[in-house]
Protein backbone atom coordinates (compact mmCIF):
# COMPACT_ATOMS: atom_id res chain seq x y z
CA UNK A 1 0.00 0.00 0.00
CA UNK A 2 1.62 3.24 -1.23
CA UNK A 3 1.64 6.08 1.55
CA UNK A 4 0.53 9.28 1.88
CA UNK A 5 4.07 11.10 0.99
CA UNK A 6 3.87 8.67 -2.43
CA UNK A 7 0.12 9.10 -3.04
CA UNK A 8 1.08 12.74 -3.17
CA UNK A 9 3.56 12.67 -5.48
CA UNK A 10 2.34 10.37 -8.00
CA UNK A 11 -0.67 13.06 -8.13
CA UNK A 12 1.57 15.58 -8.75
CA UNK A 13 3.70 13.17 -11.59
CA UNK A 14 0.31 11.99 -12.72
CA UNK A 15 -0.94 16.08 -13.45
CA UNK A 16 2.86 16.67 -15.20
CA UNK A 17 2.36 14.03 -17.55
CA UNK A 18 -1.18 15.30 -18.71
CA UNK A 19 -0.33 18.58 -18.70
CA UNK A 20 2.83 17.48 -21.62
CA UNK A 21 0.31 15.04 -23.22
CA UNK A 22 2.17 12.19 -21.72
CA UNK A 23 -0.89 9.65 -22.05
CA UNK A 24 -2.60 7.61 -24.76
CA UNK A 25 -5.68 8.57 -26.66
CA UNK A 26 -5.11 6.19 -29.14
CA UNK A 27 -3.71 2.22 -29.77
CA UNK A 28 -4.30 0.03 -32.70
CA UNK A 29 -3.07 -3.50 -33.83
CA UNK A 30 -1.66 -4.15 -37.23
CA UNK A 31 -2.05 -7.33 -38.20
CA UNK A 32 -0.31 -6.75 -41.40
CA UNK A 33 3.10 -5.68 -39.86
CA UNK A 34 2.18 -7.12 -36.60
CA UNK A 35 2.91 -3.75 -34.75
CA UNK A 36 1.21 -1.94 -31.92
CA UNK A 37 1.02 1.71 -32.37
CA UNK A 38 0.33 3.43 -29.56
CA UNK A 39 -0.18 7.50 -30.12
CA UNK A 40 0.57 10.13 -27.25
CA UNK A 41 -1.52 13.00 -26.96
CA UNK A 42 1.66 15.10 -26.78
CA UNK A 43 1.50 13.93 -30.69
CA UNK A 44 3.92 10.79 -30.61
CA UNK A 45 3.38 7.09 -31.97
CA UNK A 46 5.02 4.65 -30.22
CA UNK A 47 5.35 1.41 -31.61
CA UNK A 48 6.02 -2.06 -30.81
CA UNK A 49 6.29 -5.51 -32.28
CA UNK A 50 3.73 -7.70 -30.54
CA UNK A 51 5.95 -10.32 -30.31
CA UNK A 52 8.14 -7.90 -28.19
CA UNK A 53 5.39 -7.97 -25.40
CA UNK A 54 5.02 -10.88 -23.05
CA UNK A 55 1.57 -11.03 -22.29
CA UNK A 56 0.79 -10.01 -26.17
CA UNK A 57 3.47 -12.38 -28.22
CA UNK A 58 1.01 -15.64 -28.08
CA UNK A 59 -1.68 -13.74 -29.26
CA UNK A 60 -3.55 -14.07 -32.63
CA UNK A 61 -4.62 -10.99 -34.63
CA UNK A 62 -8.26 -11.38 -33.59
CA UNK A 63 -7.36 -11.63 -29.99
CA UNK A 64 -5.51 -7.71 -30.81
CA UNK A 65 -8.09 -6.41 -33.13
CA UNK A 66 -9.51 -4.78 -29.74
CA UNK A 67 -7.78 -2.15 -27.81
CA UNK A 68 -9.40 -0.24 -25.02
CA UNK A 69 -7.53 3.06 -23.65
CA UNK A 70 -7.70 3.24 -19.63
CA UNK A 71 -9.99 6.25 -18.22
CA UNK A 72 -6.82 7.67 -17.29
CA UNK A 73 -4.31 6.65 -20.29
CA UNK A 74 -1.84 5.00 -18.21
CA UNK A 75 -2.35 2.02 -20.62
CA UNK A 76 -4.27 0.38 -23.07
CA UNK A 77 -5.34 -3.12 -22.98
CA UNK A 78 -6.83 -5.94 -25.17
CA UNK A 79 -9.65 -7.40 -23.55
CA UNK A 80 -10.17 -10.40 -25.32
CA UNK A 81 -7.15 -11.69 -23.51
CA UNK A 82 -7.23 -9.45 -20.66
CA UNK A 83 -3.54 -8.03 -20.88
CA UNK A 84 -2.14 -4.88 -21.60
CA UNK A 85 0.71 -2.40 -21.98
CA UNK A 86 1.26 0.42 -19.90
CA UNK A 87 2.80 4.03 -20.63
CA UNK A 88 5.75 3.50 -18.25
CA UNK A 89 6.88 0.10 -20.36
CA UNK A 90 6.30 1.87 -23.81
CA UNK A 91 8.84 4.80 -22.36
CA UNK A 92 11.21 2.46 -20.55
CA UNK A 93 11.17 -0.04 -23.08
CA UNK A 94 9.84 -2.65 -20.61
CA UNK A 95 7.57 -5.21 -21.51
CA UNK A 96 7.80 -8.28 -19.45
CA UNK A 97 9.24 -9.68 -15.89
CA UNK A 98 12.90 -10.47 -15.46
CA UNK A 99 13.23 -13.47 -17.29
CA UNK A 100 11.61 -12.00 -20.03
CA UNK A 101 13.32 -9.10 -20.37
CA UNK A 102 16.88 -11.18 -20.39
CA UNK A 103 15.38 -13.97 -22.57
CA UNK A 104 14.65 -11.60 -25.60
CA UNK A 105 17.70 -9.58 -24.95
CA UNK A 106 19.81 -12.93 -25.20
CA UNK A 107 17.84 -13.98 -28.42
CA UNK A 108 18.10 -10.27 -30.24
CA UNK A 109 21.57 -9.78 -28.82
CA UNK A 110 22.90 -9.97 -32.47
CA UNK A 111 20.09 -7.44 -33.82
CA UNK A 112 20.98 -5.33 -30.94
CA UNK A 113 24.26 -4.62 -31.69
CA UNK A 114 23.50 -3.31 -35.22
Amino acid sequence: MATPEKRDWLEVYGDECRARGLYFVAARYDPATGMIHAQLKAGMTISVPKERVQGLADATDEQLSEVEISPAGWSFDFPRIDDGVTLEGMLSGRFGNDQWEQEWAEKHRETQAA
